[in-house]
């Protein structure tokens, strides 16, 4: 929790500058990671081909995971402040209904149900606190899969194959630019619509000699 909007210090509300007061933009409310490395059981002194040609091609494999799933950042809502006549405040809208997670993605296909939110009339302030609801959620996991082939006492190679967004699943947010958000200004183009996202599974091969 805190008062600032960004890393700079900067407040959304310099009146009645308690209301500034909410979770703060990195807020992740809720957290899990796990990480886990499990050697083959193939391979000289394991369970199954233990021996011969085979524990050599098989044996000293090891397969490597990390798993992160996080609940979503704050959104933080604005709308037009030009009949706001307080210079350096943030306007916002209007709750007018309960708010519908709709998880939609791109123009046309909102996250949240839109017509939840309405103007402020004339000079008053939208009823709209900071950082209001969360956006989406976020899942990613990466995998490896690894060996050591060992010459001689002094000498091994590494294999390793690496996999980052294994399952290539997108990382949805809204767009953020200019000290605002697109998808979460009042009545702006993109209104409700989430339009950027990050991700995708990237892969390595990598070898390392070692002597």
């Amino acid at each position: 929790m805190g008062f600032q909007t960004g890393d700079d210090g900067g407040l959304a509300f310099y009146i009645n500058q308690r209301r500034n007061y909410a979770r703060n933009d990195f807020d992740r409310t809720q957290t899990f990671v796990q990480s886990i490395v499990y050697d083959l059981p193939f391979g000289k002194g394991k369970r199954f081909v233990s021996s011969g040609i085979g524990a050599a091609v098989v044996g000293g494999w090891r397969i490597s995971s990390f798993l992160t799933l996080m609940s979503g950042l704050p959104l933080y809502f604005s709308a037009s402040s030009t009949s706001l006549k307080a210079p350096g405040n943030t306007q916002t809208p209007n709750l007018i209904a309960p708010v519908k997670i709709l998880h939609g993605i791109g123009i046309g296909n909102p996250w949240f149900s839109t017509s939840s939110f309405a103007p402020a009339a004339g000079t008053a302030f939208g009823n709209v606190g900071r950082n209001y609801l969360s956006g989406p959620n976020f899942f990613n996991l990466d995998a490896a899969l690894s060996k050591s082939i060992r010459f001689t006492e002094r000498y091994n190679l590494d294999l390793r194959l690496e996999a980052f967004g294994v399952t290539n699943t997108p990382q949805f947010f809204f767009t953020t630019g200019n000290g605002t958000v697109a998808g979460l200004t009042l009545n702006s183009s993109s209104w409700g619509a989430i339009t950027s996202a990050s991700g995708g599974r990237q892969l390595q091969l990598g070898a390392k000699f070692n002597f």
